[in-house]
């Protein structure tokens, strides 16, 4: 069978439509899914920020000295 010929051309077609469709999906479902804890993971990004900066702060005071 060669390539250029239509039936070749649809099935392409229609597996490349198929694959945007699930993944449109699959990226919808992440989505819903990262809006019911995106707060906590916010919560545990600024804990994790302020306990850096503590502990930079510290060794910046001791290797002052």
């Amino acid at each position: 069978m060669a390539s250029n010929e239509p039936t070749a051309w649809g099935r392409r077609f229609l597996g490349f439509c198929g694959a945007v469709l699930v993944g449109v999906v699959l990226l919808w479902l992440a989505i819903q899914l990262l809006s019911q804890f995106w707060g906590w993971l916010t919560l545990f990004a600024v804990l994790a920020a302020a306990v850096y900066v503590v502990y930079r702060v510290i060794r910046w005071r001791r290797d002052r000295w």
